[in-house]
């Protein structure tokens, strides 16, 4: 055997090692890549679900009281950022009556509120309703509290 050969067969360990390194180092990169997307699919999917629970009180609202809608709602998520808790309306004149509030785990918050137009959003008790569920139905009905139309939310 020439020495050209044993030298290439004496290099192919050496190679595969490089290789192997280098397809390591590049695993993590995409991890977070991934992570990222995951993340941006969440806060998109979250944003689009606390417009359509406005959207809904505000249709309700326009429509009158004994109207009823339920929505289904998924805050599931695949990353590491996700619900914490879900605040939809608050007691009548509170800071949040009009809104739905999404409490993330890591603190954040992402709110949406009727503004036009505007409607009052209660429990049943007059008071936010507060879930930590990630998937849920949320009934909402277009109620008179007090001579004041109120869009009542509870899960069903």
């Amino acid at each position: 055997m020439s020495r050209m050969s044993t030298d290439a067969l004496e290099s192919i360990p050496l190679r595969l090692i490089i290789i192997a390194i280098v397809a390591s180092m590049s695993i993590l990169p995409a991890a977070e890549a991934l992570d990222g997307l995951e993340t941006r699919e969440f806060l998109r999917r979250a944003e689009i679900q606390l417009d359509r629970i406005v959207t809904t009180a505000q249709i309700l609202s326009v429509q009158g009281f004994g109207n009823v809608r339920t929505i289904r709602l998924d805050f599931s998520s695949g990353s590491d950022l996700g619900l914490d808790e879900l605040r939809v309306g608050d007691k009548p004149g509170g800071s949040n009556v009009s809104s739905a509030v999404l409490v993330l785990n890591n603190g954040g918050l992402l709110a949406k509120t009727a503004t036009n137009p505007p409607c009052q959003i209660s429990s049943r008790g007059m008071t936010a309703l507060v879930c930590r569920m990630t998937t849920l139905d949320l009934r909402m009905t277009a109620t008179m509290e007090n001579g004041t139309s109120v869009i009542v939310v509870e899960m069903s």
